[in-house]
């Protein structure tokens, strides 16, 4: 942020120097989502490739298959059932007892 702020853009045109300004908007009212260390030391994952990994199998996986066609409605469905499916066995098994009782 304080590169940022230092950028001498007073030549700049009146859009750069707006975007600047926004930018800086942003960045200084979501600076507390931004605590890499404290977020590293908590063990969450700061970088995209968990997730991009995720739509991979999670989604892709699932729904590229050969000669499959899909609506949106039957795609949100599907991909929660698949995200459930890969995330914990428990809730997996949980979730088809509330909806198929014994």
């Amino acid at each position: 942020m304080e590169e940022l702020k230092r950028l001498d853009l007073s030549e700049a045109s009146a859009e750069s120097r707006e975007s600047q300004r926004l930018l800086l908007g942003y960045l200084g009212s979501n600076v507390h989502r931004t605590d890499y260390p404290a977020y590293v030391t908590q063990g969450w994952p700061i970088g995209s490739g968990a997730v991009e990994s995720a739509c991979k199998t999670v989604v892709c996986q699932r729904l590229k298959c050969s000669g499959m066609r899909w609506r949106e409605r039957g795609t949100t469905a599907l991909c929660q059932l698949r995200a459930l499916c890969r995330s914990e066995p428990a809730l997996w098994r949980s979730y088809w007892k509330t909806r198929c009782p014994a």
